[in-house]
């Protein structure tokens, strides 16, 4: 190989190793918070929609109960007796504040605090579950972990029975 043919060959070596180290994190523009579950970011005049990944949140629980009516319930109790819960976005998410995302199949992974996503931050305070059908290696260890903490420590739905209604057990 001539010395030209080697420096091209060394330069897509290069470019090769440093492709996955550029991320699709980008920073959009939250615009409306409609639910704990669904929140819209505008990117470039685009408008995003951005529902938390890897986790089924209470309100995705109560359309897609194993028991409906019993679930349905079980988390308007729940939100009855905690409504700052049910406001959980609205508190702890800033309108029109610029947050970093990136979109991945599952759903968006956005940084609400720091390198802790919203998805965490619900999961930690007991207002969702992670998703048995999710499975990415990247992301499950740190789900994981902020659920077991609110189960712990029986933050959110972990104190109620909304788990036995709302959700289908493997067996």
């Amino acid at each position: 190989m001539s010395k030209n043919e080697t420096k091209i060959v060394r330069l897509l070596f290069f470019i090769l190793a440093i492709a996955p180290l550029h991320a699709e994190i980008t920073i959009g523009l939250l615009s409306s918070i409609e639910s704990n579950a669904k929140q819209t970011l505008l990117y470039q005049n685009r408008v995003i929609p951005c529902e938390p990944f890897g986790i089924v949140t209470l309100e995705k629980m109560v359309q897609n109960g194993a028991s409906p009516q019993e679930c349905k319930k079980a988390v308007e109790t729940f939100y009855a007796s905690h409504p700052h819960r049910r406001q959980f976005a609205r508190e702890h998410l800033i309108l029109q504040q610029s947050y970093h995302y990136e979109t991945i199949p599952e759903g968006c992974v956005l940084y609400a605090n720091g390198t802790e996503t919203y998805s965490e931050m619900l999961l930690r305070n007991g207002l969702a579950l992670v998703d048995p059908a999710f499975d990415q290696n990247e992301w499950n260890a740190k789900l994981k972990r902020a659920e077991a903490g609110a189960e712990k420590e029986s933050q959110g739905l972990h104190e109620t029975l909304i788990r036995k209604w709302c959700i289908k057990e493997e067996k």
